[in-house]
């Protein structure tokens, strides 16, 4: 049998990595131009930058089992981070056990990992669905999926959308189904994406190079007050170029949207200005780099309650925000749908 899954961050590959172990065939579809979703990272003078996801962790077993495939396949490394706090003006040591984890080089690469040996489709954007109707006339029998050229892929048996859920809803209402009853259970579905369209919040991410290191010993800081939730020198993570000082700023969701659609120059601004007030320090910055993130920021006040899995229609949704947040989940996420398909058939 034959699975679609659309995007190609850690959920969708998951999913596609369990159902291919399963002896399934998949094939992956990603507008983007590499796999990783907020795990991708940019690569600069031969080093690569982290823009989106910074580290993760492991708490789960089954999860602790993935990433001990991964240190086995050097694609995954410790980052031993010294890490700060930034609240009420001041600066301070936060101390804690957590096991920070990093991708080796970059945080795709384990993202890549399990689509090795997966029919990945890049720079594919899918932009309508149809869903076709077997020789008896009943709902389910297909997937078929178009690009923005018009070409077709499919028919697929099942389809995964590891998709945020305003990307969920866009693409779903383009489905055009082989009859009422399919109609009819998409409908409650595009209801419940519409009120979860606020799940995921934007986020401005910009990479700032410095001229020199900064004589601080933080290497993360968690931000509690103001414009931004997080910084990072990126340079001391392991596998990424040791020479050139970047520092990683994330803005908050709340100054994000404000800032929704300023120029990238504006942003790179407030980022210097930012890090300049929380160093206490003037700053030199040689190049900066911005990415806006549309969907991002785990929002607490909604609290999707969207099934994973609609049977009838051989239609899943895999990604963290169905569960909380954090890489860790997104993988947990694409598992859980794929042992569904493959339960149902």
């Amino acid at each position: 049998m034959t699975v679609a899954v659309i995007g190609a961050g850690m959920a969708g590959a998951a999913a596609a990595r369990t159902l291919h172990l399963a002896g399934w065939q998949v094939e992956v579809f990603d507008k983007g131009r590499s796999a990783g979703g907020r795990m991708s990272s940019k690569r600069v003078g031969g080093h690569y930058l982290d823009l989106g996801a910074q580290y993760f962790t492991a708490r789960s077993d089954s999860f602790n089992e993935q990433v001990s495939q991964w240190r086995a396949a050097n694609v995954v490394s410790n980052w031993p981070a010294s890490c700060y706090r930034f609240e009420q003006g001041q600066l301070r040591q936060s101390v804690d056990n957590t096991l920070r984890l990093v991708g080796n080089p970059s945080m795709q690469a384990p993202v890549k990992a399990l689509l090795a040996d997966i029919a990945v489709h890049l720079d594919c954007r899918i932009s309508r669905l149809s869903l076709v109707a077997d020789k008896n006339g009943q709902t389910g029998a297909g997937w078929y999926l178009f690009d923005e050229h018009n070409q077709r892929f499919g028919p697929f048996k099942a389809l995964i959308l590891a998709l945020p859920p305003v990307q969920l809803h866009t693409l779903l209402t383009t489905a055009v189904a082989a009859d009422d009853a399919a109609d009819h259970e998409l409908a409650p579905i595009l209801n419940q994406l519409q009120a979860h369209s606020q799940a995921l919040l934007p986020c401005w991410a910009v990479n700032l190079q410095l001229d020199r290191p900064a004589p601080i010993d933080a290497d993360a800081i968690f931000v509690k007050e103001g414009n931004i939730s997080w910084l990072a020198r990126q340079n001391s993570k392991p596998a990424r170029d040791n020479k050139a000082e970047n520092w990683l700023v994330h803005f908050s969701p709340q100054c994000s949207i404000l800032h929704l659609h300023a120029k990238p120059t504006q942003i790179a601004a407030l980022a210097k200005a930012e890090l300049e007030l929380i160093f206490d320090l003037p700053l030199s910055v040689t190049e900066a780099i911005c990415h806006r993130w549309l969907y991002a920021q785990i929002n607490p006040a909604v609290c999707p309650a969207a099934p994973d899995y609609h049977p009838g229609l051989r239609l899943a949704f895999a990604g963290d925000w169905l569960k909380g947040g954090r890489v860790e989940n997104a993988w947990l996420s694409g598992v859980a749908v794929a042992k569904e398909i493959i339960t149902h058939g």
